[in-house]
C-alpha cells in the first residue's frame, strides 16, 4: 500500500494583518479568502 502525498498550503497571516478577524480571532489569510471572499470585515456578519 502506498501513501499518497498530501500537501496542505501553508497558512499565512500577512495580507489581512490589522483586521479583527485575523488579529483577534486568529483567522488565516486563506480562511478569510475562502470564508469571507477576501473581506475580513465580513466577519461581523457571522451569527
Amino acid at each position: 500500500m502506498y501513501e499518497e502525498d498530501y500537501y496542505e498550503e501553508e497558512r499565512t497571516y500577512e495580507r489581512y494583518n490589522g483586521s479583527y478577524a485575523q488579529d483577534v480571532e486568529g483567522w488565516s489569510d486563506q480562511d478569510i479568502d475562502d470564508v469571507f471572499d477576501g473581506d475580513p470585515d465580513a466577519y461581523w456578519n457571522i451569527d
